[in-house]
């Protein structure tokens, strides 16, 4: 039975200005009557410890289980290594801290130095490299160390050039069967896969299998990673669920809301429209597909 989630750290930004606390970001949700969260810090802050406890004590005090969160990714952000596997290492024991089941990477951490070509062997071993203690220390807790599909948008290179490692789904694989442990896994992000996989995202979903064991949901269109609310976008969710439940997969949809500051008038309407959206997909689990 799959079961409905949100992105809580989605609720951190305010539009009139600062942010909400984690308590109150697990509170909006659990007043919508979500019972499923990912919740994830905000490591590259001084203060990502206090955060963490308050919305581990948070989760404890409305009943809700913070099922996964997200390590911190260096692509866009471009820290410096040892900087980034700090980082990496406060999620990890921020994972600890949440009870997570999942810890979601990016295992793209690799650009080919300037006139070189696109190397996927060369990448792997790289991302390896950097993610690798992070990861370990991750499955040391007993959690899952779930790498998320990327998507090749040919960022800040020539068209016809590769720029995202693992967005092919063999790359996926070889990252995952690397390690040689059960508890590396995959986070399947359905608007990723859209982008990267089009039609056949049912037959990748299936060939991914039992290794999935954390989603991403959401929605897109015209090519772009829009991180819509599920049915606003051209994902054909009716198909795409039930091939994830002939896997055998039984967590939860987590809905990765990724733009946007809701004011607070209408913040409860979007909740109350996001979990019903997420019940209607866990519904479809039962479809034929």
């Amino acid at each position: 039975m799959m079961r409905p989630s949100i992105f809580a750290s989605f609720l951190r930004a305010v539009r009139a200005g600062g942010l909400r606390d984690a308590d109150t970001c697990v509170r909006l949700c659990a007043e919508t009557g979500f019972e499923y969260l990912d919740y994830s810090p905000d490591f590259s802050s001084e203060d990502w410890l206090a955060e963490t406890r308050l919305a581990a004590d948070a989760a404890e005090r409305y009943g809700i289980r913070i099922t996964q969160c997200h390590a911190p990714y260096n692509f866009y952000k471009k820290e410096p290594v040892e900087r980034f596997r700090l980082l990496l290492d406060r999620a990890a024991e921020g994972a600890r801290i949440l009870g997570v089941k999942d810890l979601v990477f990016h295992f793209d951490e690799y650009h080919p130095a300037p006139g070189e070509a696109f190397d996927a062997e060369k990448g792997l071993a790289r991302a390896r490299e950097v993610l690798e203690d992070a990861i370990n220390k991750t499955v040391s807790f007993g959690i899952n160390a779930a790498l998320e599909n990327p998507f090749e948008d040919h960022h800040r290179v020539g068209p016809e050039e590769r720029s995202h490692l693992c967005a092919e789904i063999e790359e996926l694989e070889s990252a995952i069967q690397m390690f040689g442990d059960s508890r590396v896994t995959c986070c399947w992000d359905f608007g990723h896969a859209h982008l990267q996989f089009g039609a056949l995202q049912a037959d990748m979903i299936r060939r991914m299998g039992r290794r999935i064991t954390c989603t991403h949901a959401h929605d897109n269109y015209y090519g772009k990673d829009l991180h819509l609310m599920p049915f606003y976008g051209q994902l054909d969710w009716e198909t795409l669920i039930p091939a994830l439940q002939s896997t055998g997969y039984s967590g939860t949809l987590a809905f990765e809301a990724g733009y946007g500051r809701f004011p607070d008038e209408i913040l409860g309407e979007f909740l109350s429209l996001s979990r019903h959206a997420m019940e209607l997909l866990c519904g479809y689990a039962d479809s034929p597909n």
